[in-house]
């Protein structure tokens, strides 16, 4: 890794920069969590989509029975969807087998934007330190891009990429960080590092969730390197890919 920047929100992304890099998404809550547990329970892949009538008529293009809709507006399942956005739902007998159309808020959206960089994979606190080993890794430069919240700054992934980088000072010696932004993940992580739960409930969108009786997903989200996987998004949609080598 040459050299790592962490983009705050999608919003401060330059297309042109694109080329060359690798992208980490980071959506903690809930969108990159949900995508990793889907794939780890045996899931094909998932096809992120924005628009909610648009995945609808995206699951008629295919002639097979194993299709799920799967998303969320304002936290709560779309309307006639077979799943929301809680990881909790993405049981092995419910997703094993099946290709998912996704719609989320802020993840798919994410996405959509960097979709033109060399690589995109997806990240959370679930699988960090096999993202972390991969951006170290990489021979280019690293973009870690939170999804934040409705194009504001959110407080857990802004943390969760403040972990990411913590994890590269301990094992590859960076001497400085030097980016405003980078540091501003640092100092973040290093204020939660020790409860990275109670941040999650202290947070606008964490408070909101709990608010609809979903606090049993901030404690799932909030667990650390529970999953060794690597979700890569290319073409479209997001599949497991091994780690490089």
């Amino acid at each position: 890794m040459k050299d790592f920047e962490v983009i705050l929100t999608p919003g401060e992304i330059d297309k042109k920069r694109l080329n060359h890099k690798l992208i980490i998404v980071i959506d903690v809550l809930r969108a990159s969590s949900t995508i990793i547990t889907a794939l780890v329970k045996g899931s094909r892949g998932i096809i992120p989509v924005f628009n909610p009538e648009e995945a609808q008529q995206k699951k008629y293009h295919f002639k097979t029975e194993k299709i799920l809709l799967a998303g969320e507006r304002k936290g709560k399942k779309i309307k006639g969807f077979d799943l929301g956005n809680s990881p909790l739902e993405y049981l092995e007998e419910v997703v094993r087998e099946k290709l998912i159309i996704l719609s989320t808020t802020n993840g798919v959206k994410t996405l959509e934007i960097v979709k033109d960089a060399q690589e995109v994979i997806i990240g959370s606190f679930l699988n960090l330190k096999t993202v972390a080993d991969y951006c170290i890794d990489f021979p280019g430069e690293v973009l870690l891009v939170c999804a934040g919240k409705e194009g504001k700054i959110s407080l857990e992934d802004t943390t969760c990429a403040g972990m990411l980088i913590n994890n590269f000072q301990e094992r590859h010696s960076f001497s400085k960080i030097e980016r405003d932004t980078n540091l501003l993940a640092h100092l973040l992580y290093k204020k939660f590092e020790h409860n990275i739960l109670k941040m999650m409930q202290v947070s606008e969108h964490g408070r909101y969730l709990c608010s609809l009786g979903y606090l049993k997903d901030l404690a799932f989200c909030a667990q650390i390197d529970i999953f060794d996987v690597l979700p890569f998004f290319q073409d479209g949609i997001i599949y497991l890919s091994k780690e490089r080598g």
